[in-house]
């Protein structure tokens, strides 16, 4: 009985032990451990079990690195700060800081313009991630897709942004060259100023997201326009006074389109008249620049200018009406006449020695502002509007009649050599005074020389 009772012992021992071994597994423990890994550093936290750590003191990255989320130990985004039951490890997501200046990443067209309502492919937008993080991150297949929405653009940047910033991004609407630009603006921090003129000639100063559309965009594409009509690219178009491209209108009899471009125009070798403006096209279809031809001086953007813009201006206005109505050269040079010899009253002005030059184009501008002038005004205004349309007209200070009476004319010499005179001032007057109408235009020597026109040396 002795032994029995030796031996039940022990197994009664050993069963109470296996008992309590077994509640101890199923007791809380006294504390939990929390372990962080930030870059590389490590720090534990120890916990009341059910409690919650405050982890915002570890939030802290490396210099030119950012804190995007902490992930758990199955390497799935868990948050650290819900109450923790048992011991966990936790390694913090971090990503390059995106650059305060980043590179310019979209193009101007051959045109100068920004195509702000077109959509924008997805290696064009890949572009412009790699240039928000300065090359340190590339999105991964976004350059693969052809038409992209910002729900694509905050996926293939899950890793690199914290979710907070990313949730504007919500819309899968195909994205626009516009509303790319200003997220990735958004995503950078920057906040452009208006620009004060249009950034490109599709592109007004004052729309919403112009800024950041021009400040992602690379300046050496830019292209500045003088208002008026431009030759580029093959095409004619138009640019208003803010600098854009005039759609959808009819301006000197020329039709410009949804795009900007005037159809149907032919641009054949010689002097040619784009609403109101003068240009050379050359043999190989070119425009003239930055040269003179016929005693008429091309800007380097093609347009001929007389030195004034002020004067050009003018000019091109009251010649786009003439030549809508007029096609040929000859019909819109007469009409030019007609205008000045109608459309202006006669006041006693400035009057010039015999011979003496350089009065025309101050001249031109007081009669085309004014509606007033003498005879030099007369004179200098058919000047003007002759030489926009392409003839080396010349301004003449000298005397009339056997009075020898000061006066203003103008000569234009044809293809022969032969000198014409013109006169708007003396046809002018003769009709003004209900006398018998006198044609003055495009005399002949010999007809000049029976009003005895003295032009000296």
């Amino acid at each position: 009985m002795q032994r029995r009772t030796k031996f039940i012992i022990p197994a009664a021992l050993l069963a109470a032990a296996i008992c309590l071994f077994a509640a101890l597994r199923f007791l809380p423990p006294r504390h939990v451990t929390l372990r962080f890994d930030v870059g590389g550093e490590q720090t534990a936290l120890e916990l009341e079990p059910g409690s919650s750590a405050d982890v915002s003191g570890l939030e802290t990255a490396p210099e030119g690195q950012r804190f995007i989320c902490w992930l758990g130990p199955d390497g799935n985004p868990a948050d650290p700060e819900l109450p923790a039951e048992r011991s966990a490890s936790y390694t913090a997501l971090l990503a390059p800081l995106p650059s305060q200046d980043p590179r310019p990443w979209l193009e101007y067209d051959e045109l100068g313009r920004l195509r702000p309502d077109e959509l924008i492919s997805g290696a064009e937008l890949a572009r412009g991630v790699s240039a928000l993080f300065d090359g340190a991150f590339e999105p991964e297949g976004l350059d693969e897709l052809h038409i992209v929405s910002q729900r694509d653009l905050a996926f293939s940047l899950r890793s690199v942004v914290p979710a907070e910033e990313l949730e504007p991004l919500d819309s899968t609407e195909p994205m626009t060259r516009l509303e790319a630009a200003s997220a990735i603006a958004a995503l950078a921090g920057l906040e452009p100023g208006r620009p004060e003129t249009a950034p490109a000639p599709d592109l007004a100063a004052d729309r919403e997201g112009a800024a950041a559309l021009a400040a992602c965009a690379d300046p050496a594409g830019a292209v500045s326009y003088k208002p008026g009509p431009v030759i580029a690219d093959g095409g004619v178009y138009y640019v208003d006074e803010s600098g854009l491209f005039v759609t959808n209108a009819e301006i000197g009899g020329l039709r410009f389109g949804a795009d900007g471009c005037c159809r149907g125009l032919r641009l054949t070798p010689g002097f040619v008249n784009i609403a109101g403006y003068l240009y050379y096209v050359e043999a190989d279809g070119s425009l003239a620049a930055d040269t003179d031809i016929g005693g008429l001086h091309f800007a380097a953007d093609g347009r001929y200018t007389s030195g004034s813009e002020e004067l050009d201006g003018l000019v091109a206005g009251i010649l786009s009406g003439i030549c809508a109505e007029n096609e040929s050269r000859e019909g819109r040079l007469y009409a030019a006449y007609v205008y000045v010899r109608d459309g202006f009253q006669y006041l006693r002005r400035n009057f010039y020695t015999l011979g003496e030059t350089g009065w025309e184009l101050e001249e031109a501008l007081t009669m085309l502002t004014t509606g007033r002038g003498n005879c030099y005004n007369y004179a200098a205004a058919f000047w003007a509007l002759a030489r926009g349309l392409g003839y080396d007209a010349e301004a003449v200070s000298g005397t009339l009649g056997w009075d020898y009476e000061r006066h203003g004319w103008v000569v234009i010499y044809d293809e022969a050599g032969t000198r014409l005179t013109y006169d708007p001032e003396t046809e002018m007057a003769y009709i003004r005074d209900g006398d018998r109408p006198r044609n003055m235009f495009a005399m002949s020597p010999a007809y000049a020389a029976g009003w005895n026109y003295h032009y000296g040396a």
